[in-house]
Order: C-alpha cells, then sequence, then structure tokens
C-alpha cells in the first residue's frame, strides 16, 4: 500500500464521498479556518448527525493510500489509533490533498511539534507557504536561535522555533497540568465535530490533540480512549486526567469525554452546536453517566 502525507493545514475525514455541501467546498480546496469558521451552528450541527466526517488531519501526517476514485482517496490515518481498523482511522479525502513524501521527510531522524495555536510554515525567502495548527508534526532538519529547517510535503521549509516549544506561561509542573494550562486558549472556540485542530475540536478531538502536543498518542474516539490508558481512582484524580461518561447511568456506550482541570471541574468541548465551556462534575447529566477516569500523561515532576 503507498504510503502519503497530507499537504494542506487540514482536511477532513469524510465517511461518505458523497455527502458534500456548498460550504464544504472551502475545506475541500484545504481552506479549513474559513470553512470552521463561517458554518453556521446548523452545518456544525449537520455534520454530526448525517454522520458526514469521522476525523481530520492535519498538515503532514501519514496515511496508507487503500483506494482511489477520481478526486477523492480512500485512506487509512495511521497516528489514530481506532477499533475500526488496526491500522489507523479510515476515511475519504480529497486526493489533492495528499502527496508522497520527499527523500528529506523519509531520512530524517528528529521531528517537531507545533505547539501554540497557530503559526505560519515560511519558505527560504521567509514567504508564507501555509499556516499550520496546534498538533502538527514536522521532519526536523536543523535549527538555530529563532528558526527550524523542516522537510514538509511543500518542500523545505521554516517554523519559528519558538513555536515548537510550549509557551513557558502554559507549562506546569507535569504534563497534566500543561495540557490544562494550553487547552484554556481554546474556551469559548464553537465545538466541531470530527475536529482535532485548532479551528475546531470535538470532545474526544480536544483530547486526542492536547496529547499529541505533549507526544502522546491516544486513540481517537472517546470510545476507545475509556479503554486504554490508566485506570484511576476518584480520589487520586489529578488535572489532564480524562473523565467518561456513558449511557444507561455510566454502564452504556461511552459518548463523551472531558479533561480534569481540577476542582470538581473538567474542560471538555460539549456537544454540536455548543462551544468549548468548563463544567462541574456535579451537573446532573455528568454525574449521573459517570463511567471513570483514565490517565495516558507522563508524570514526571518539576518540569520547570
Amino acid at each position: 500500500m503507498e504510503k502519503l502525507r497530507v499537504k494542506v493545514p487540514v482536511t477532513n475525514l469524510w465517511r461518505s464521498k458523497d455527502k458534500i455541501r456548498p460550504i464544504d467546498q472551502k475545506i475541500l480546496a484545504g481552506n479549513a479556518k474559513d470553512w470552521s469558521t463561517e458554518m453556521s451552528d446548523q452545518e456544525t450541527i449537520q455534520l454530526c448527525d448525517d454522520n458526514m466526517i469521522d476525523s481530520q488531519l492535519l498538515f503532514n501526517d501519514k496515511v496508507i493510500l487503500e483506494e482511489q476514485d477520481g478526486e477523492w482517496s480512500k485512506v487509512i490515518a495511521v497516528d489514530q489509533p481506532t477499533h475500526q481498523n488496526s491500522k489507523g482511522y479510515p476515511g475519504w479525502v480529497p486526493t489533492a490533498s495528499l502527496t508522497s513524501a520527499s527523500a528529506e521527510q523519509e531520512n530524517a531522524v528528529t521531528s517537531v511539534t507545533i505547539c501554540v495555536k497557530s503559526t505560519p510554515l515560511y519558505d527560504e525567502q521567509h514567504s508564507p507557504l501555509t499556516e499550520l495548527t496546534l498538533g502538527t508534526k514536522l521532519e526536523k532538519l536543523t535549527a538555530d536561535n529563532c528558526k527550524v529547517k523542516v522537510a514538509t510535503p511543500l518542500g523545505i521549509g521554516f517554523v519559528d522555533r519558538k513555536a515548537t516549544q510550549i509557551p513557558e506561561e502554559l507549562v506546569g509542573k507535569n504534563d497534566g497540568e500543561t495540557m490544562v494550562n494550553i487547552s484554556r486558549q481554546f474556551l469559548g472556540m464553537r465545538y466541531i465535530w470530527g475536529g482535532i485542530s485548532s479551528y475546531g475540536y470535538d470532545c474526544s478531538g480536544l483530547a486526542y490533540g492536547l496529547h499529541r502536543v505533549i507526544g502522546v498518542t491516544i486513540p481517537r474516539d472517546a470510545d476507545d480512549q475509556q479503554l486504554s490508558g490508566a485506570p484511576i481512582e476518584v480520589d487520586a484524580i489529578r488535572p489532564g486526567d480524562l473523565i467518561f461518561f456513558a449511557y444507561e447511568h455510566g454502564t452504556g456506550s461511552v459518548h463523551h469525554v472531558g479533561m480534569y482541570i481540577g476542582n470538581g471541574e473538567m474542560i471538555e468541548s460539549r456537544t454540536p452546536g455548543k462551544k468549548v465551556d468548563i463544567a462541574k462534575l456535579t451537573e446532573p447529566k455528568f454525574a449521573a453517566e459517570y463511567a471513570g477516569f483514565r490517565r495516558y500523561w507522563n508524570q514526571a515532576e518539576n518540569k520547570l
């Protein structure tokens, strides 16, 4: 199977290539930022209600090509674990959003991750090539005090070195606190079903994306996230732990995940049509559907 890379900032993993609306032409053309902001609330809800997309891919993400059908390609996102496929998350993407990896990418031995909400990718003349979002991973070639030279699907590029480092004011005493600090930047941002980028998250996409920044790969969806990680008892929970909610008073299928932030609260991307917010675990809906905590982050202390 052919291995390819994503060459646009964000692209959707569509469940079906036959459910495209006029507003979706923006993201099909590689403009996920405007697509995310210009949709009406009803159009964002429709993504969920009509089972249009399942997830997203970020710039330079690796995929396995399974099938090509003209302007569409069926791929597997290898860095998004799921019970649906042992190789990664399946879905359809525009063929134009994909390209082969360069020799520089294949031979690189180190990588960097974008740790800020967004940052430009520059060419050698310092002209912007595209915008990269939080969690984007790039093959590192060299670096100096100001910039990092990277190999990308668009050729050799450069990013500001500071964009590959978690801002000092957001670094906690451990990775759990750091994720919570990063997450607060997205309070008030609209929910995007399937979203994993700083243009919009769904509930499990927020958890997945935050762990991606600290270099931890977790399952993509809430039900899979709840089955992995280290189970944590209520009296041992710490900021950065994930909390799950399920139907049938917490015993049925998992339908939601949030991240514990302390003081009996969690940060969450609540539901289609809503926004990222902070909720108390004692809210009747959550208290009645509690389904356990899991921890994925490294508990090393004193990172400062």
